[in-house]
Order: C-alpha cells, then structure tokens, then sequence
C-alpha cells in the first residue's frame, strides 16, 4: 500500500507528457503531405517536389533543416612518401648485412637393397649386386651382410 502511494503521484506527472500531440497525426502534417501528393500527381517539375518532400519531412518528422554533413564524404587516398634515411656527415657507413645462406640440398637416403632372385649360390639384389650364400649370412663384395626382414644390410 505504501509503494501505492508514492506511485500515483508520479504515474499523474508523467500522464502530461505521454499526451503530447504526434506530429505524424497532426493538421499541418496532413496538409503538407496533401500538397507533396498533389504536386506528385500533377506532374511537377522535380525540384518543386523535392522542396514540398523537405518540407513535409520537416513538418511530420520534426527535423527542422538537413544534416550539414553527409553521410559519406568522398576523399582523395592520401599520398605518403616513402621514408628517407639520411647518414650525417662523418658517421661510418651503414653495415651490409650477409645475404643469406640457402639451406643444403636434402641428403639422398638410398634404401638398402632388397634380395630379388636367390639361388643355391647366393643372391641378386635388387641394385644388381650378387652377394655369396655363406651359410647362415649373405656375404658382399665388402664383406658380410645381414638380412633383416625382406632387406639386405652390407658394409
């Protein structure tokens, strides 16, 4: 009941200004946008439309005179110079700096043969090399080699 009391009388201040009068609904508001479609219907020339146009947007809207300003303003692209380094007189030239170095070409990792075609005498690898049957190993042309899996490793 309390918040009743203090709420009426703010509800009675306010009424005043919720009633103010809409300008879109207001006589002069009709009158001009009579005007404005009148001209429209009689052809008139554009700018006698566009000046009735302002006026009625002024008159309903409430917007007095246009924005001074634009919206989109076009600009020329600003021009800057590049910067200019300048050496005082007297001071060491500046130090070059190395170009630099690329990186080596990549290692070629040769994949070690491969036994291709085996023989009670030995083995052809898949690089063409012939490696002797010493029983249990494979021996090469540098000596003895093993075979892990389907590959053959010779010193």
């Amino acid at each position: 009941m309390n918040t009743a009391r203090v709420l009426l009388p703010l509800l009675v201040l306010a009424l005043p200004c919720a009633a103010q009068e809409d300008p879109l609904k207001s006589p002069a508001c009709g009158v001009a946008l009579a005007e404005l479609q009148a001209a429209r219907s009689a052809g008139a020339d554009t700018a006698r439309v566009e000046a009735l146009r302002s006026a009625a947007a002024g008159i309903c809207l409430g917007t007095a005179a246009p924005p001074t300003r634009p919206g989109r303003v076009l600009q020329a692209p600003i021009a800057v110079p590049p910067p200019q380094i300048e050496v005082p007189a007297g001071a060491a030239p500046p130090v070059q700096v190395p170009a630099p170095v690329p990186p080596p070409p990549p290692v070629a990792i040769q994949r070690p043969p491969s036994p291709a075609l085996c023989d009670a005498g030995g083995c052809w690898t898949s690089d063409g090399t012939h490696l002797q049957h010493v029983p249990p190993n494979l021996y090469g042309p540098r000596g003895l080699c093993t075979q892990q899996g389907g590959l053959v490793y010779c010193p």
